[in-house]
């Protein structure tokens, strides 16, 4: 692909149909060229209508925070994401441009990662935790173009932001990648060898110096997650394509690169843009699918009749639009839908979505990362608590997967049950909001619930 400066111009490029799917041509793809998978149709179809796959960036935006702290001059790293996209798309990231019938959301920009330690450049937050694992914070890559297909139907097409010679040369190679025989990938994982950063008697007192910020005033919710590990050899592919199998979620994904990957089965929408218009969906409240049909509705009887839900869920929706507010046009943040539940194969959740009219995002970013559902409220108070309370740093986990748009759209995932692989390690990360009405023994239960998925495609019974 050329390193020539590209016209913002859209092209797009017909293909026809093929045996082999977005998935199977993924794990076609060396990490060595960055491939990076979104997934989710089949979960829900009304928020992951395609299936994108890109590869080969023409840069790559990587920034590791340290210890959060920004040199006078110095840009955060959205900043320098948005620096890297105006220079080779100058302008357009602010230009709202309506997007065409019958094509993807995502037709070229960047994408990747944005771990949770990002916002320490943004609130300030001290770094006391080490952190032990060689992951960059903001891992993106700037991708001209894309290969998508749309769920039912069958309809593939390459699209970019690129000269047309560029684009017919990517779709090329993503015909040429269908017609090659499938690759053979596979994962070991020493489930006998998993461990936590937590052991449980642990977790349930950091429980209760949780619930005992919340009795002295500090905040009203604060969220607490531990870290499990386990050696592993192989395929991050293999393990994207078991998870997706066990839990078919909208925001499912996996980005690969030389130094680490991570496999996504996220539920949760963090921040959506289409032109002007933002749209957001906490969750808030858990409950296990039941092993049989009358298990299973009492299951979420008892999490629609949850106050302890309810007002969890109420807090953070304040929240997320305390944080839309920040960027939004006045009056324009809204609560749609302000409990719902929402049904997966291994849990029930409890969302609301709230919507807004964001002109500038950047600055929706900036003010509303990391995702208001998996820190607590009052935010920087409980940013400050989960360093505390928590002994290693979080890193992709809680902050944001997805991409940024060449015209300013974007769809970014909050990065929860996820699974990084670095340096032999997998990294399965799980928590849950405390409230002054949490039972420890429940919450710490509730992070095994969520992680059940991820427990059975490796075989590990903690």
């Amino acid at each position: 692909m050329s390193d020539s400066a590209t016209p913002s111009e859209l092209h797009v490029v017909p293909l026809a149909p093929a045996a082999a799917t977005l998935v199977d041509l993924a794990e076609r793809l060396e990490p060595a060229r960055r491939p990076v998978l979104f997934d989710g149709v089949g979960a829900r179809s009304e928020l992951s209508e395609w299936t994108m796959l890109t590869w080969d960036p023409v840069e790559i935006v990587e920034v590791t925070v340290g210890d959060g702290a920004l040199a006078d001059g110095d840009d955060d790293a959205f900043t320098t994401l948005f620096a890297a996209l105006d220079r080779r798309w100058p302008g357009r990231m602010t230009t709202s441009e309506p997007r065409a019938a019958g094509l993807p959301p995502f037709t070229g920009g960047a994408a990747g990662w944005f771990g949770y330690d990002l916002g320490r450049q943004l609130e300030n937050i001290p770094a006391t935790r080490p952190a032990d694992a060689d992951l960059p914070d903001l891992c993106c890559g700037i991708y001209p173009c894309v290969l998508a297909e749309r769920a039912g139907g069958g309809q593939r097409v390459a699209v970019g932001r690129a000269p047309r010679s560029d684009v017919e040369a990517f779709a090329r190679e993503a015909e040429r990648l269908a017609r090659d025989g499938p690759v053979a990938t596979s994962f070991e994982v020493d489930a006998a060898a998993l461990t936590s950063t937590f052991s449980r008697a642990d977790y349930l007192a950091a429980v209760e110096a949780a619930i005992e910020h919340i009795r002295d005033g500090d905040v009203y919710q604060v969220n607490l997650s531990q870290r499990f590990e386990a050696p592993m050899r192989g395929s991050p592919a293999a393990l994207h394509r078991a998870l997706r199998a066990r839990f078919p979620a909208p925001f499912s994904a996996l980005l690969q690169t030389p130094r680490a990957s991570v496999v996504s089965s996220s539920p949760e929408l963090f921040l959506r843009r289409r032109g002007a218009t933002v749209e957001s969906r906490p969750i808030k409240g858990t409950r296990p699918r039941g092993a049989t049909p009358a298990d299973d509705a009492v299951q979420r009887a008892a999490l629609e009749a949850s106050v302890k839900e309810r007002a969890e869920l109420a807090m953070i929706v304040d929240l997320v639009r305390n944080d839309l507010n920040r960027s939004a046009r006045l009056a324009s943040v809204v609560v749609d839908e302000p409990f719902t539940t929402d049904a997966w194969p291994t849990v029930f959740h409890r969302v609301a979505t709230v919507r807004a009219l964001v002109d500038d995002p950047l600055a929706l970013l900036r003010g509303a990362f990391p995702p208001g559902s998996v820190t607590g409220t009052p935010k920087i108070r409980a940013l400050e608590i989960i360093e505390e309370l928590e002994p290693v740093r979080r890193h992709v986990y809680t902050g944001a997967i997805g991409w940024l748009g060449v015209n300013g759209d974007l769809d970014l995932s909050v990065a929860i049950r996820i699974a990084t692989l670095v340096d032999g390690r997998l990294l399965i990360p799980v928590g849950g909001g405390i409230t002054m009405r949490s039972d420890p023994h429940d919450e710490f239960e509730e992070t095994l619930h969520k992680a059940r998925a991820l427990f059975d495609v490796i075989g590990a019974t903690p």
